[in-house]
Parts: structure tokens; sequence; C-alpha cells
């Protein structure tokens, strides 16, 4: 009996030491060792070595939340604030991105965040990483922000030059090369000119006047490069197809013995106006050729020294217009121009005189209609509902978003990577001169179009002897 009384008086007495432990030190809900960081006798957040619970050294993180974003729209630069819980105070923790592209951001607090929208990020989701949690808001429309300014050219005329300074007549195609240069086809002038990046105006190759010797141009209306900046020409009046090198040596490619409609050896071959070629995708070694009168695309194959031509999609024999979709050699064009590549085994093409965009589908040999119902204006559709009038030439950017010269119409059209056709520059059905936001920016029968990326837009502003450029931002 006695040693069991002296087993229960040391259990009391443990009791009490551990109760007097718990009283002084205690344990908060985040399982650090004192919620009293004044009490001494305390473990504390941090790394002393004497600390007896080393899992309570790392501080507790609060997973951030996001409230609400306004504005919800506007164009570049835009300040937009965001709205939330335990962002913290550390702008380095912190990233916002709009439909992908990093914004600028301003301030923070731990419940707001100002940041600035970039420029060209379009329209698209907000994405935030805050201390490496990785948070999703709405979406942001961005409001594109345009303008339009003259490039090179100024009155109508021939002279070389830097900008404004030069003078164009008719100019009616656009390509660029490797470094950056833009080349024109000058169609009243027979010529063939170069735009350097610095603006400066020269003659590639223009041989005297119509007629006068064998080599010369004849009204050349398209123009077409390839990777190794072979610049190759629809040259409409002399019905032939020609080649530049880039030391600035031309050969005829096929055609040139008059107009009609031949297939056969380059030689031989025979085109009616050829407006517009397309250089074909890689392991395609062949053009594409808008033979426009005969109301049909041709291809001449690169792979021999013969150039031989054949009749790639349309009429063969009756070379009459139509609009008939279906297999390659069932459609029928109506004075087809400009063309475009837009993903592998795709092009599409401004048949003019229908007034529409069609696909040629190279894998499953067909054409269809792209976009457009017939001829006048009808805008901010989907493609398959709006309204052309005499597209001339289509130009496809690495985003995906398609760029179209609406000829009589005087404007630049867009169709966005989700169908949605819209105006970017020009004034529907009204032709003049003016430069300046897009709104008020006046063309005159655009033929030429040609996205040079990062939001720049070429345009042969044909009747007003100009080439024009759109800056998209």
């Amino acid at each position: 009996m006695k040693t069991i009384r002296i087993l229960r008086a040391r259990d009391i007495f443990l009791l009490l030491v551990l109760l007097s432990l718990a009283l002084s030190c205690g344990s908060d809900d985040n399982g650090m060792d004192c919620p009293d960081p004044t009490n001494a006798d305390c473990d504390q957040v941090g790394d002393d070595p004497q600390d007896d619970d080393p899992q309570d050294d790392d501080p507790v993180v609060l997973e951030p939340t996001l409230l609400s974003v306004a504005p919800m729209t506007g164009p570049k630069h835009t300040v937009v604030t965001i709205t939330g819980k335990n962002f913290g105070t550390d702008p380095d923790k912190v990233s916002v991105s709009f439909n992908g592209t990093p914004g600028e951001v301003r301030s923070i607090t731990d419940t707001w965040i100002t940041v600035k929208v970039p420029v060209r990020a379009y329209t698209g989701p907000i994405t935030m990483v805050v201390d490496g949690f990785d948070l999703t808001g709405p979406e942001f429309v961005y409001e594109l922000s345009v303008f339009v300014e003259t490039f090179a050219g100024g009155e109508r005329g021939y002279e070389d030059g830097s900008g404004t300074a030069a003078k164009f007549d008719r100019p009616n195609d656009l390509v660029r090369d490797s470094k950056g240069n833009i080349f024109v086809a000058d169609r009243r002038n027979h010529a063939i000119r170069k735009i350097a990046p610095s603006g400066q105006v020269t003659t590639l190759a223009r041989v005297g006047e119509p007629g006068q010797e064998d080599g010369e141009f004849d009204l050349p209306k398209g123009l077409a490069i390839d990777g190794d900046d072979n610049i190759y020409v629809a040259d409409s009046g002399n019905n032939r197809i020609v080649m530049i090198d880039p030391n600035g040596v031309w050969s005829i490619i096929a055609g040139g013995n008059g107009s009609g409609y031949v297939n056969g050896a380059g030689n031989v071959a025979l085109f009616n106006n050829p407006s517009a070629i397309l250089v074909g995708d890689d392991g395609d070694n062949a053009l594409y050729v808008s033979d426009q009168f005969n109301h049909a695309i041709r291809r001449i194959s690169l792979d021999d020294n013969q150039y031989t031509v054949s009749t790639y999609a349309g009429p063969t024999i009756d070379n009459q217009p139509g609009d008939t979709n279906g297999g390659l050699s069932q459609a029928r064009f109506n004075y087809p121009r400009g063309m475009a590549k837009s993903g592998d085994g795709t092009i599409l093409l401004a048949d003019y005189s229908n007034n529409i965009v069609r696909v040629i589908d190279q894998n499953a040999e067909s054409v269809e209609r792209f976009a457009g119902i017939g001829r006048g204006y009808a805008s901010n559709l989907h493609r398959m509902e709006a309204w052309f009038r005499n597209p001339s030439d289509i130009s496809v950017a690495e985003d995906g978003n398609i760029y179209i010269a609406d000829a009589l119409n005087h404007c630049i059209r867009r169709i966005d990577p989700e169908g949605h056709v819209t105006t970017i520059a020009g004034v529907p059905e009204t032709e003049g001169y003016e430069d300046g936001a897009s709104a008020g920016a006046l063309f005159n029968r655009p033929q030429g179009v040609l996205h040079g990326g990062e939001g720049e837009i070429y345009v042969a502003d044909t009747f007003n002897n100009v080439i024009r450029k759109i800056s998209v931002e």
C-alpha cells in the first residue's frame, strides 16, 4: 500500500509539470510552438538550433485569391486593377499576363495589383502567378489601335528617292525578302521597285517602255518570293512568268509567246493576263499562278529545266468564268487574283469578280467558299456572312489573322482565327487619300496587301500611287 501511494504522488507531480508547460507555451492552430512571440519560454519561428520543433521553421503562406478585374476592355497601355487576397507586397513574386503576353506590374499590395496592358496582347484570359500559385481571371477584350501612314511614294510618276520623295504609277503587289526589303510591282512604270528598310526606293528591274526591247516588263501585276530570295513576277502584259535572282539577274520561266491557254513546257505554254503567283509549300517544288483571263489556277513545276505548265484548278478547255465549288477540275473562278498559304496544303484565293474568298484544300483536292456571300459591304460578321467588293489580294499573318485588300470597298479587311470579319482601315465604299487613325483613313482601290510582322501591314494603294503602312497595336 505504501508503494502505491508513492507512485501516485509521482504521477501527480508529473502531471503538474506538464500542465505548467502547457499553460506557459501552448500551441496555435498553425502548428507554431507559441502564439505569443513575447514569451521567452516559447519556441519561435526561425532557424534556432535550440528549437525543439524544426517543423515550425517555415512561415505559413496563405493561398492568394483573385476577386475582380477592372476595366475589362481597353487598348494597349490600359492600366487594369486586380483585387483579391493574399497577394503579398513583393512585385518580384507576381506576374500578370494578358492572353499569354506579360504585362507591366505597376504597384502591389496584399489586396490589389495594378498592371499595364501590353502592346498586341489581343483578346484572351488574364492569368497570374503569385508566389508560385497559378490564378486565372476573366477574359480581357483588347481594343486594337490602328494608324495609317504613307510609307513611300507621293505624286504619280517615276522617280527613285527616299520615302515620300519617290514616285510610283499604279503599284499593284508587294513581297518582302529575308533582309526586310519590300519589292513592288510598279505596274504602269513597267518596273519592279525596291524599298529598303530605311525607306529608300530604287529600281530593281526596268528596261525602257513597252514594246521597245524583248527583255522589258509590260504591266507587271503579281509578285512572289521564295526562301532563297528569288522573286517571281507575273508579267501580265507579256503573258509570262519571270524569275529575278538576288543579284538582279532575271530569266523567263514560262510563257511570253502571246496570250492563250496552252499547257506544256514553259517555252510553249500560254497564259492570258497572269495576275498573281504563289510559291508552293516545302516539298512542293512548284509555282501556282492565277491565270486571270483564263479563270484558272495554273501550276509550274520547278523540278526540271522544262518548267512544265499544267492546269491545277479551274477550266481546262472552256476557260469560262463561274463560281462552282467541288473538285479541282470541276471548280470555276471569275478573274482570280491574289493567293496566300494558310497552313499546310491550304491556299486562300481572292476570287475577284465573284466577290468572295475561296479555299483550295490541296490534300482533299477540292475548292470551297471560305468567306463572303456577294458584292457589297457588310462587316462585323462571321466570314460566311460578310460581303466584299472585288477582293484583290490576301496576306496571312503568323498569328492566323488574314488580311484582305477589298479593292472597290477601298478598305483593308481582317478575318480573325475565329472567323470574324472586321474592317481595320478605310471607310467602306469611300475612295480618297487620308493618313491617320483607322476610322478616318482613306484608300483608293488598294490592290496589294502584305503582313510584315510585328503588327505592320503594307498596302499597295494603287490609285493613290503610294505604299501605305498600317500599324496595328
